[in-house]
């Protein structure tokens, strides 16, 4: 007999159990054998480790990210954003992805035929992962003339990036995952000139972190926007749009801990070796810090705003949450530590794609247990291109 592990929704519970060293992410063990596969990359990175070894290996991370200003990070997105959506048409030619990827095919071509052309964009597939990932590489020492080298080696990483459990019964697609990322792993090393393998491994992770988390805080972000009146979604800077889509809709959804020793939340007991099942998307949405929590208001995380209502923000109250506002980033001692880069980056993209205008209102999202990425979004250009006679 199988028991559910128990599921931690509530936002102070929580933050208890980000907070606390005793709850661990179940590790992966090092690949000791030589090669440099995904296996191998699950066992150098931070992701996957605790204690001593996670805090170096994320101390690597952000030494990375450190010299990398954000407002450049956000300006070259833009920039590559704009440059993508201003040359989309029927004729614009697709770049090869990398191995088997969401990256393509890049364009749908005209919304509708006749003088003017209304051209409809998958954002997800053609913005979502290409610029963020394209432009932290370039920034992480990756030439931009292969940059899509990159985009694709990441995807296929992305696929395959956290580990499949013990009990899965095997799944002729899951090793054709992997052995994809076998291959990326060697083109990103190749792309970065064969670094040291603590390298390797840090700027792998952090690309695969502005890969699909990104591409969901993106899709997530313009879906929200593109329902509403521009003169709304106008009042608003892009860092309070994409904070409160992280409280409001965020790309991670849940995530695991196993509890190393006895452990106390919520008044219940959590005895050691348990497997608990961090909800994060419900505890953005409790009560008990949010006001009115299923509503979408950038307004919440304003930072021009000098009446801020503590409770709606999620700042600290009188016995309420203190600190971070919401978990998209996580929280505690594994809160993400590229969360102003990521930002940034989406920043960039959704400055871009803002006043463009939702095709489909109908979103499907990709398979997977804890992520919730748009499977497609397309957009189209507020105003029809006029073509020639």
């Amino acid at each position: 007999m199988t028991h559910e592990p128990p599921v931690i929704s509530r936002h102070a519970d929580v933050r208890a159990v980000l907070s606390d060293s005793r709850f661990e992410v179940p590790a992966v063990a090092p690949v000791t054998d030589g090669t440099h596969g995904i296996a191998w990359l699950r066992g150098a990175v931070s992701r996957f480790s605790n204690g001593d070894e996670h805090a170096r290996r994320r101390s690597h991370a952000i030494g990375l990210l450190s010299p990398i200003s954000p407002a450049q990070l956000r300006a070259d997105a833009f920039d590559l954003a704009s440059a993508e959506l201003s040359s989309a048409g029927p004729s614009s030619p697709a770049p090869p992805p990398y191995g088997p990827s969401p990256c393509g095919p890049l364009l749908d071509g005209p919304f509708s035929s006749g003088r003017s052309e209304a051209v409809v964009v998958d954002v997800m597939a053609r913005l979502a992962r290409r610029v963020p990932v394209g432009v932290l590489a370039t920034h992480l020492g990756i030439g931009p003339e292969r940059r899509e080298e990159a985009v694709g080696a990441v995807t296929a990483m992305a696929a395959a990036y956290h580990p499949r459990p013990v009990s899965a019964r095997p799944a002729p697609e899951a090793d054709a995952r992997d052995e994809q990322a076998d291959l990326a792993v060697g083109v990103l090393a190749d792309l970065l000139g064969h670094p040291e393998p603590e390298r390797l491994a840090a700027v792998a992770a952090l690309l695969i972190q502005a890969c699909d988390a990104t591409a969901g805080l993106i899709g997530n972000a313009l879906n929200l926007l593109t329902r509403l009146p521009h003169a709304v979604v106008a009042k608003w800077p892009a860092e309070a749009i994409l904070t409160e889509t992280l409280r409001h809709d965020p790309p991670v959804r849940l995530t695991r801990r196993v509890a190393a020793a006895d452990t106390i939340v919520g008044g219940a007991l959590i005895p050691a070796g348990t497997v608990v099942v961090v909800d994060l998307a419900s505890a953005n949405r409790d009560p008990d810090a949010f006001r009115d929590p299923h509503r979408f208001d950038p307004d919440r995380f304003d930072p021009r705003r000098t009446d801020v209502d503590r409770r709606g923000s999620g700042e600290e109250t009188e016995g309420g949450p203190a600190g971070c506002p919401h978990f998209g980033f996580g929280a505690g001692i594994r809160s993400c530590p590229g969360d102003v880069t990521a930002i940034a980056l989406a920043a960039g993209v959704v400055e871009a794609a803002a006043s463009w205008v939702l095709v489909n209102p109908e979103i499907h999202y990709e398979p997977s247990p804890n992520l919730r990425v748009p499977a497609r979004l397309d957009l189209r250009a507020d105003e029809p291109r006029k073509t020639a006679d």
